[in-house]
């Protein structure tokens, strides 16, 4: 069926729209952060994104087989263990930092691709070598060198659970419609964090600031960013939409800029634009984007 220029310019701006929205996650964590333990914030959010996803597709789900129910466990453990790792980090690295390194997930499938005997083209290879090279300056510590802190090593680790899942999704929406198998997985994150969170101090209240914060993340940059991300993925290829997405650690590095004054050294800039480069490289060979 073909699409028109006015519903693919539409799918554009709302894949946009999606991408900045989950640029702006990554200041407004660490301001949650200030408030909240790490688990007891990510229950909060994807508990309530759950339910909300699970108001549409619940009469979807009823239909799922049990490799796909499987999928969706296994995808949410992934995502689980991914904004763990991003939400830890934020508590010592930047929000600039912390988008740019989690980005580095879509040159990581490629090297995930080679160990299971999918040889990378040179243009992945490519990406690879731009975004490690943007590591390294990111992580440049004044007096240290290239350094890289506890807190970027744990949104390290998380990119590498990003790239897992995006591999593992590759073969599981091939299997499932993507809402079910969505709501799957959020459920899956609000189930593992929920776990963690008996561990840590739940506040008595929250203040407005972090209540509405919670709330935004979970309706806007979960629920509706995955439900408004697959509508708008049918009128677009992937291509494009991957190179759309890689404008999230912008958004985010912006953000951070007029919420927390944050601020990058001159290499660190360099260092980001090299990882942003290796992204949009990597992309546009067609790589799934991830969603944060």
């Amino acid at each position: 069926m073909a699409v028109s220029a006015r519903r693919r310019i539409v799918a554009d701006a709302v894949l946009f729209a999606v991408a900045c929205s989950w640029g702006a996650t990554f200041p407004l964590a660490k301001r949650i952060l200030v408030e909240l333990p790490p688990f007891c914030y990510l229950t909060l959010r994807f508990a309530l994104a759950a339910v909300l996803l699970l108001l549409v597709a619940r009469r979807t789900l009823r239909g799922l087989s049990r490799r796909s129910i499987a999928d969706g466990l296994v995808l949410g453990l992934l995502l689980a263990g991914g904004y763990a790792l991003q939400t830890l980090g934020l508590r010592t690295a930047s929000a600039t930092v912390a988008a740019f390194l989690t980005g580095l997930s879509v040159v990581m499938v490629p090297l995930l691709g080679a160990a299971r005997g999918r040889r990378p083209g040179g243009r992945e290879w490519m990406g690879v070598v731009l975004a490690l090279a943007g590591l390294a300056l990111l992580t440049l510590r004044p007096g240290a060198g290239f350094r890289p802190g506890l807190g970027e090593l744990l949104v390290v680790g998380c990119a590498l659970c990003f790239a897992l899942h995006i591999s593992y999704q590759e073969g599981a929406a091939a299997r499932a419609p993507a809402l079910p198998l969505g709501t799957l997985q959020l459920a899956g994150v609000a189930l593992v964090t929920s776990l963690f969170s008996t561990g840590e101090r739940w506040p008595a209240d929250l203040t407005p600031f972090t209540t509405w914060a919670i709330v935004f993340m979970a309706v806007v940059c979960s629920a509706a960013a995955f439900t408004l991300q697959a509508w708008a993925q049918r009128f677009t290829s992937p291509t494009h939409v991957g190179l759309l997405f890689a404008f999230e650690p912008v958004a985010a590095a912006l953000f951070a800029w007029w919420w927390l004054g944050e601020r990058l050294t001159g290499p660190q800039w360099i260092g980001a634009a090299l990882i942003l480069a290796g992204i949009v490289v990597t992309e546009a060979k067609g790589s799934p984007p991830s969603a944060s």
